[in-house]
């Protein structure tokens, strides 16, 4: 049956198709629990079940809890922690680590912490700067390195100043101005310049503005 607006869009819909996937399930019962008599069940799969369970815990007697791998498992114990003793830990990766601790730090002395890559670790860190003394920094790259310092200034020593372009100074000072002395002015273009301009004006007299072609996002 096909079904149209005043505009002539036309939608088309599939009768053979089931009305509700796992993932439409899970959303309605974290939602509205009392529909659960109605629900098959066997169509969650683990994300779907870990969603669920996230906002409605009361389900977890129903959770084939071995069909949860460990990205879901990073879901649910963020912010359901109390099922950690059900949790195969060995099945978390290094990013699946690096998403559960920035929420329940408690479960560090869990982690295999070298399967952080530096990605992982500049993401933990942003949140969850106590771990610094963990971190492998030969890990952390110099792109994430400056993410994790526009966040977390006290890391300024970590931060590879001479590798930093135009383009990361803009970024750097938008957030963190108070780096503003170590920067060379002449490595930003037109494009650095309106990028910081926008939200620290003060620079304004470090701008050659007879030099560039400045334009202003909206």
């Amino acid at each position: 049956m096909n079904w149209g607006n005043a505009d002539g869009e036309q939608w088309v819909h599939n009768e053979d198709e089931d009305a509700l996937t796992g993932k439409d399930w899970a959303e309605l019962l974290a939602a509205q629990p009392q529909f659960a008599d109605k629900c098959p069940l066997e169509k969650l799969d683990g994300f779907d079940w870990a969603k669920l369970l996230s906002a409605q815990p009361q389900f977890a007697d129903r959770c084939p809890w071995e069909e949860l791998d460990g990205n879901d498992w990073a879901w649910l114990l963020r912010d359901q922690p109390r099922f950690a003793d059900r949790c195969p830990w060995d099945t978390l990766t290094g990013e699946d680590w690096a998403w559960l601790l920035q929420e329940q730090p408690q479960f560090a002395d869990k982690c295999p912490w070298s399967t952080l890559t530096g990605e992982d670790w500049a993401d933990l860190l942003e949140q969850q700067p106590q771990f610094a003394d963990r971190c492998p920094w030969k890990k952390v790259d110099a792109e994430n390195r400056i993410a994790l310092l526009s966040s977390q200034p006290q890391f300024a020593d970590k931060c590879p100043w001479d590798e930093l372009d135009g383009f990361d100074w803009a970024w750097l000072l938008s957030n963190q101005p108070q780096f503003a002395d170590r920067c060379p002015w002449d490595e930003l273009d037109g494009e650095d310049w309106a990028k910081l301009l926008s939200s620290q004006p003060q620079f304004a007299d470090k701008c050659p503005w007879d030099e560039l072609d400045i334009f202003v996002w909206d």
